[in-house]
């Protein structure tokens, strides 16, 4: 068993990565790995705001993600920097998700053999 920490830093509806994260992580779990936690940085702490208005055809990937981490149990963090210069507040987090530095990605990455990194590249 692998234990993987997944690293996200684009908002949910750029490149397609919150799509591709949930279908990874479902791979992931599927072969009987772990995932130690997924933590949102920069503009990817969006992913875990639950107050957006998506109307009815555009799918909500923050509730798609809030189900998929609830269901199966799995931590997610935002970071606290990015959060404060995005102006959110947890209770408009989705249910499951937390505020966190990066001392909680230091700590799961130390617990895990492999680290995931979602984001727009340099």
């Amino acid at each position: 068993m692998l234990i993987y920490t997944i690293m996200i830093s684009t908002e949910p509806y750029k490149f397609e990565a919150t799509d591709s994260l949930i279908q990874l992580s479902k791979a992931i779990l599927e072969k009987g790995n772990q995932i130690k936690g997924i933590f949102f940085y920069g503009s990817g702490v969006y992913n875990i705001k639950k107050d957006i208005e998506t109307g009815i055809t555009v799918r909500n990937l923050p509730k798609k993600l809030e189900e998929f981490i609830n269901e199966n149990k799995i931590p997610v963090a935002g970071c606290t920097t990015w959060i404060g210069l995005c102006g959110m507040k947890e209770q408009c987090f989705i249910d499951g998700a937390k505020e966190e530095g990066l001392g909680e990605l230091s700590n799961w990455t130390a617990e895990s053999e492999k680290l995931i990194i979602f984001g727009t590249g340099g």
